[in-house]
């Protein structure tokens, strides 16, 4: 039936057209069905990024979802992955560069959903021929970024309302860390050291080869109780 098919092409890209200024279109028509899809991107974005909300506040975030929803438009019904390109999108948007900390609180915010909805470690994947030897690997629930912001700071402290207040960080290279030991996702800002190891465990499984890769890097770490602190994190698991 070419007639309802070009209906149904008809019917999607005016679903999915611009919005007038970052606007939802006026109640009326065909604008109840317009509204509609939009704000489920709206707000699943929102859902996504709760700490961008609290940053630059309602109206705002309505404004910026629209503008990412017209430039990205979702390319699924389940919207559980959509804001996947959010970050970049912030990075690469002239206004940010009063907020340059913005995109990598929208990183965090991802990683924090992607800790929360990862499977347990039961699902990890084995390699082949490991058997009855040891490797180590992150656990699947964890996820960890080194930014050029103090954004974790941020993001705790935002994540923690009773401290945005007194909020005064200083301006240095942070790393991140979420891991989800139990039911509850765990944030842990973290050095350079630790962050080293968990690189080197995603290259490699063999723990030698893993210390010796952060000790050539940092001659000074305490490669032991480095490891010690990715096993008690939950963010590393050994198989």
């Amino acid at each position: 039936m070419p007639d309802l098919a070009a209906f149904q092409r008809d019917f999607a890209a005016a679903l999915l057209a611009d919005l007038p200024s970052g606007e939802f279109a006026r109640p009326g028509g065909f604008a109840v069905y317009r509204n509609t899809s939009a704000r489920g991107s709206v707000e699943a974005l929102r859902a996504a990024f709760p700490t961008i909300d609290l940053l630059i506040g309602d109206e705002m975030f309505n404004r910026v979802a629209l503008d990412y929803r017209s430039a990205r438009p979702p390319a699924s019904p389940v919207l559980s992955d959509y804001g996947n390109g959010f970050a970049a999108y912030l990075a690469a948007q002239p206004w940010t560069c009063e907020l340059p900390y913005l995109a990598d609180v929208a990183k965090l915010d991802w990683l924090w959903l992607g800790s929360f909805t990862a499977p347990d470690a039961e699902a990890a994947p084995r390699l082949a021929g490991s058997t009855g030897t040891r490797r180590l690997a992150l656990h699947p629930a964890a996820r960890f970024a080194w930014l050029t912001t103090p954004a974790m700071t941020i993001w705790q402290a935002h994540r923690d309302p009773a401290g945005v207040a007194e909020l005064t960080p200083d301006w240095r290279d942070e790393g991140a860390l979420f891991t989800r030991p139990g039911e509850a996702v765990r944030a842990e800002l973290i050095g350079p050291e630790l962050h080293c190891l968990l690189c080197a465990c995603t290259a490699c499984p063999d723990p030698d080869d893993c210390l010796a890769a952060v000790g050539r890097a940092f001659p000074e770490a305490d490669l032991t109780r480095l490891l010690e602190h990715g096993f008690r994190s939950g963010a590393l698991i050994i198989f």
